[in-house]
């Protein structure tokens, strides 16, 4: 079980006796005040990026050339910007490509590739670990952000064409099409994912009635695969309905492509001691299959350090994303904090017109600061060794 600080003695003896490690944590964390607004304040900004199409008041392209460079007022409660646009309509819909872009790139670096090639090189070993190593180290070789510079500006037609031919394949018309008019690549597809989804049924329900001690973790494969590939679908729709949908994927598979290897390190490094366990090497004794030693001994030990290094991970994809587009190679098509930042940054703007870069400038400023604000509580609450 994962270890967390102890509660004193009085707070333990009015504790319900079934609570477990991870209850306690949450008791901790919630103690935290300043965590409890870090929360608040990044959850906001989530729903608010979220569902930006129905929030926002105007349409972020629609200008209103009369009415340019206004002051806040009724109307407009963050003014407007040199087109007429409505600057808290812009700013919502950036709040939108700052939780496309960070979410993407989490669950694509921090979590699939991170979590996955860090237990994998842990607990494997050998050549596996070797060629996971090596390649993470030449990825961290590379500068960071002159490389995403670099494939950002020099792969984008391409990108373009991929995300054009995966709209015509995977969105959610092509789907139905496919339905309507059996034949073709899309329709063989829908059959395997449901013929996908039908086996991940069947081991689910197999690996539920069977009993504690013949449960095997190769029988949620067929489960664990065909929820991924659905919620890959279901992300990949939401990023099409969106405006700029090639320079999303764009961003967030370069992102995801350095992002990493300081993850997978951390983890490959807990995997080496914990593989030498007495519980793991007595449910290898036991004939426990890898999945079921990876999936119920070794992914809980290292979740703290996943919940952790995740929620640090955050503000710096949120950061290099709008740096991205403040040079010009982010999204291009939807409103993005850094073009808003690039648009007023020049003297004569900040004077005259203080609020076009007050209004993104404080959101994002105060959005990394809650990021910060709850890596440290999580790190106090989930690592205390580190502290």
């Amino acid at each position: 079980m994962a270890e967390v600080p102890e509660l004193p003695a009085e707070d333990m003896a009015r504790l319900p006796a079934s609570i477990g490690p991870w209850g306690l944590a949450l008791r901790r964390l919630l103690r935290k005040k300043l965590a409890l607004i870090a929360i608040v304040a990044i959850a906001s900004f989530y729903f608010v990026g979220l569902f930006a199409p129905v929030i926002s008041p105007k349409d972020y392209k629609t200008t209103d050339l009369p009415n340019q460079l206004q002051a806040p007022s009724l109307e407009h409660p963050l003014g407007t910007d040199r087109l007429g646009r409505d600057l808290l309509s812009r700013v919502i819909w950036s709040a939108r490509t700052t939780t496309i872009v960070t979410v993407a790139t989490v669950v694509a670096g921090s979590l699939v590739l991170a979590v996955g090639l860090g237990m994998l090189s842990g607990y494997v070993g050998g050549k596996v670990d070797t060629a996971i190593m090596r390649s993470g180290e030449v990825f961290a070789s590379l500068p960071g952000l002159p490389m995403l510079i670099l494939i950002n500006a020099t792969m984008r037609p391409r990108a373009v064409a991929g995300v054009d031919w995966l709209e015509s394949h995977i969105s959610s018309d092509a789907l139905l099409t496919a339905l309507r008019e059996p034949g073709g690549g899309d329709f063989v597809f829908i059959a395997l994912l449901g013929l996908l989804s039908t086996a991940g049924v069947v081991g689910l329900g197999a690996w539920l009635l069977a009993g504690e001690d013949r449960r095997s973790g190769t029988w949620l494969m067929p489960a664990m695969l065909a929820t991924f590939v659905i919620l890959i679908l279901w992300a990949v729709q939401a990023i099409f309905a969106t405006p700029g949908s090639a320079d999303y994927f764009l961003i967030f598979g370069a992102l995801a492509l350095f992002s990493w290897v300081g993850g997978a390190r951390v983890i490959r490094s807990q995997v080496l001691a914990l593989r030498e366990t007495e519980y793991v090497l007595a449910a290898r004794a036991m004939g426990a299959d890898t999945w079921r030693i990876l999936g119920s001994h070794l992914l809980p030990n290292v979740s703290p350090i996943i919940i952790v290094s995740v929620s640090a991970s955050l503000g710096a994809i949120a950061g290099t994303e709008i740096a991205l587009s403040f040079l010009g190679v982010g999204v291009r098509e939807a409103p993005s904090f850094g073009s808003l930042i690039f648009q007023a940054s020049n003297p004569e703007t900040i004077n005259d017109y203080p609020h076009l870069l007050l209004a993104p400038a404080l959101v994002i400023a105060a959005l990394i600061f809650a990021f910060n604000l709850l890596g440290d509580a999580l790190n106090d609450v989930l690592t205390p060794k580190a502290r």
